[in-house]
């Protein structure tokens, strides 16, 4: 790979932890919203519409 792909998917990477983190420490019930976001992502819903899915 070169560089600018690692960069990239490092940059996806801390998104999705920083995701991850304000899911469980913003939220009074972060795990069930943590399983939530997960699962829709894996269903193919887009970044931007999880906020609803989830009901962040």
């Amino acid at each position: 790979m070169d560089k600018d792909t690692l960069k990239g998917l490092a940059i996806l990477i801390g998104v999705a932890l920083a995701v991850a983190i304000f899911a469980v420490l913003g939220t009074e019930n972060g795990v069930q919203k943590l399983y939530c976001m997960g699962r829709a992502i894996l269903h193919g819903v887009s970044i931007t519409n999880i906020h609803s899915v989830c009901g962040l």
